[in-house]
């Protein structure tokens, strides 16, 4: 199950629109980028629910889950899977919790530099704040109602697990829509997220493995 969760990357996705997608400019770019990190700076709580597909070339339907995501700042983050299944892992305090149906386990974050990379990548790509990070090349673009980032990973930890990472942000609020992170297999894990509410208090019992 633990597998399934790095393969589909549990983070989270919307569907990116197949719209005309059109490049910033430099100074378009910027006012961007200062939005979104003004928004991400002022998002202590967010909670959604999310959509994810699993796309792996050889099948012939993608994977389906859904559930519902805890984020609280600085990068404390619960996915909670309830379709088609209940799973749950937990990033805190420099350690993963993972509970399967009830049997649960944990990974110190602190010895493992994939964990710690994918927790960085997760709460960073929820929040919205990675549009700075020396780790990526970016280029960025506006199609329809979102504005689309990509990213394409210097760091050889993350090189080995994605190729790129899409981020989808609304053009109205600046939040993360969506998030698609396509390997170097070319298979892809998208994740649509909906029903947003921001800075409501979470019950520090969500984030108890």
């Amino acid at each position: 199950m633990l597998k399934y969760f790095l393969y589909s990357c549990c983070f989270f996705s919307i569907s990116l629109l197949q719209a005309q997608e059109i490049e910033l400019s430099t100074s378009e770019t910027k006012v961007f980028k200062d939005k979104v990190s003004a928004t991400a700076q002022q998002s202590k709580t967010i909670v959604n629910t999310f959509v994810q597909l699993k796309h792996i070339d050889f099948l012939s339907n993608d994977i389906e889950s859904s559930g519902d995501l805890y984020f609280k700042s600085p990068n404390i983050i619960k996915w909670a899977y309830t379709k088609p299944y209940e799973y749950s892992v937990i990033f805190k305090d420099k350690k993963l919790y993972i509970n399967d149906a009830g049997k649960k386990s944990d990974v110190n974050l602190a010895s493992n530099k994939v964990f710690k990379k994918l927790n960085d990548l997760i709460a960073k790509s929820v929040s919205g704040d990675m549009l700075d990070d020396t780790q990526f090349g970016m280029t960025f673009y506006k199609a329809d109602k979102f504005y689309i980032a990509k990213l394409s990973p210097k760091d050889q930890t993350l090189k080995d697990m994605f190729k790129q990472i899409v981020l989808s942000f609304g053009t109205e609020d600046f939040l993360v829509s969506s998030v698609k992170l396509i390997e170097p297999s070319e298979d892809y894990t998208l994740i649509n997220f909906k029903n947003k509410s921001l800075n409501q208090p979470i019950p520090d019992a969500v984030f108890t493995n």
